[in-house]
């Protein structure tokens, strides 16, 4: 009896993992759909096609088209991209086939819609119901900014999603508590897309520490995840080198203007610039016309409890040990944002908001029950109408200014 009793959970368990991927790939299918229907056209800034095309030929410099792109730094007679690389190096196998006349806005949603797909899987496994992480899936992937981001695929745009899928896919495995140098490996995938993402290290350093009961593992573990980042982190400061003869980033203070730039008047990060993102996180709101719609998104973004409603319930209780991880998180990788230069414009919402989003969304899945109210689902709905305007009135009618 015993025997056939372990069986049957056997049995059942394998169910339930094959019945999750099922999920996963009509999730991910679904939200393609609507990625594609969204889409904007190729963008015009592309720099990771390009990037990628150089990498193929090897090089680490741009040519041709390419070094007519914005924000290339010209450098030794050579031209570079000064943005992490990591989305170049995915879009590698299409450019390889399509050449440098690749959709880099396909790519972005392509990606965006796995993004989806994983969200879902880490809502999931931090103990939200199918349907609460369905309703919350359907609010990360169309009620942020991120589809306004992932439709669009500019340069600018799609190192968020490619963070976003390599950050949320290391929180997964977080969750699953195994594999911690592959954990630190996708961090540093996540932080070759965006750097300000590297920062959320304590959020696993603290899963590491909880789920160890002595000194001795908690150390070994460590190690293994600071060996997977190092991986990544040293790579970058390779690339650096290659190209600037120096192993950290400083790229963005090549930029041809960026020191006359008025938004960049006390340098490229400064204390005196976190007001302006004050007032962009909370305040910043849409512009009022005297005509139908009567509301037209700015380029300069939207308030991000404007943008998304819901986000109200990330400080809603009770906060357990998950939740407190994720609050560090945020507040850890908000100092490079709030002190940058600008606020993230051209946008619609409050772009810089992604690199911590997958954390914001453990805390709202946090403040929301686990059987979700009509007050939740119409907060939830209400934020994916607001982006679906944004969406729409700028991708297909070009309505939008400053």
């Amino acid at each position: 009896m015993e025997k056939i009793g372990s069986t049957i959970d056997g049995v059942c368990q394998k169910f339930v993992s094959l019945r999750l991927r099922y999920q996963l790939v009509i999730i991910a299918s679904v939200a393609l759909i609507v990625f594609l229907l969204s889409k904007g056209p190729s963008p015009g800034q592309n720099h990771f096609v390009y990037l990628a095309d150089s990498f193929l030929h090897g090089s680490l410099s741009l040519s041709g088209d390419g070094v007519n792109l914005a924000e290339v730094v010209p450098f030794n007679g050579n031209y570079y991209v000064v943005y992490p690389p990591m989305p170049a190096i995915l879009l590698l196998p299409f450019v390889a086939v399509f050449g440098t006349s690749f959709d880099q806005a396909l790519f972005s949603v392509l990606l965006a819609s796995l993004c989806i797909s994983v969200m879902f899987l880490m809502l999931k496994k931090a103990g939200s119901s199918t349907k609460k992480a369905l309703w919350l899936t359907v609010l990360f992937g169309f009620g942020t900014c991120f589809w306004f981001i992932a439709s669009v695929g500019s340069s600018w745009y799609i190192e968020h999603v490619v963070a976003v899928l390599f950050l949320t896919s290391a929180i997964v495995l977080s969750l699953f508590k195994k594999h911690n140098f592959l954990i630190g490996l996708l961090l540093g995938c996540a932080t070759l897309a965006r750097l300000p993402v590297v920062l959320s290290f304590p959020f696993f350093l603290l899963a590491i520490y909880q789920q160890q009961d002595s000194w001795k593992p908690r150390f070994k573990q460590a190690a293994y995840f600071f060996a997977g980042l190092a991986i990544l982190v040293g790579l970058n400061a390779l690339y650096n080198y290659a190209r600037y003869g120096v192993f950290n980033d400083v790229g963005y203070y090549l930029i041809p203007g960026i020191q006359e730039d008025p938004y960049f008047t006390e340098g490229i990060f400064s204390v005196s610039y976190i007001p302006r993102h004050i007032y962009a996180i909370l305040f910043q709101g849409p512009i009022y016309v005297d005509y139908f719609p009567y509301f037209k998104p700015s380029w300069m973004g939207l308030g991000l409890f404007f943008t998304t409603p819901a986000f109200i319930y990330i400080f809603k209780g009770p906060w357990s040990s998950l939740s407190k991880r994720a609050a560090l998180a945020v507040l850890c990788i908000l100092p490079p944002l709030i002190t940058h230069g600008t606020v993230g414009f051209t946008q619609f919402g409050y772009r810089f908001s992604l690199d911590f989003t997958p954390f914001l969304m453990l805390l709202v899945a946090k403040g929301m029950g686990q059987s979700l109210g009509w007050g939740e689902k119409a907060l939830i709905v209400l934020s994916v109408l607001v982006n679906l305007w944004g969406v729409v009135s700028i991708i297909k009618f070009d309505f939008v200014s400053f």
